[in-house]
């Protein structure tokens, strides 16, 4: 009798410390904010509607895909210069929000991975999301051009 009242606390015991493990990590996982697609603290939130994740727009539509001819920043930013040109903010914002993704990507050592990345064209991307966002799509295409004309 007393093996089946050990084996019955173990086993309790056991389920406890799983589920005291897993609250924390499950907790954390519930508490993320939803953040805009652009890494700026939910902006896409005040796009109008315009943005919400990297692929998916608030209203739960799909943002289109950028036709580049590479996956570089340059192309993205290129793909942007031309939605802006026609108008097509969400377009522009895709293409953007990748060109953004590309400068950020890097391969660092362990120990540096909390540095951020220092890099004014990304600021600069940044700016011109900030533009697109406050509806100056005249501001945001005069950023990206500037931009295309350093790279």
């Amino acid at each position: 009798m007393t093996d089946i009242v050990n084996r019955a606390l173990r086993l309790g015991a056991t389920a406890a410390l799983s589920i005291a493990f897993a609250l924390p990590a499950f907790a954390q996982q519930m508490q993320m904010p939803a953040q805009g697609g652009s890494g700026m603290g939910g902006m896409s939130q005040d796009m109008g509607g315009m943005a919400g994740t990297a692929s998916q727009a608030v209203l739960g539509r799909a943002l289109p895909a950028p036709q580049v001819a590479d996956d570089s920043a340059k192309s993205y930013l290129q793909a942007a210069r031309d939605a802006l040109a026609k108008g097509n903010a969400p377009m522009a914002e895709e293409a953007l929000e990748r060109a953004e993704t590309r400068l950020l990507a890097r391969d660092v050592a362990p120990s540096q991975v909390a540095n951020p990345v220092a890099d004014d064209n990304i600021d600069q991307i940044r700016n011109a999301l900030t533009a697109l966002a406050q509806h100056k799509l005249s501001d945001a295409r005069q950023i990206v051009e500037a931009l295309l004309a350093k790279m």
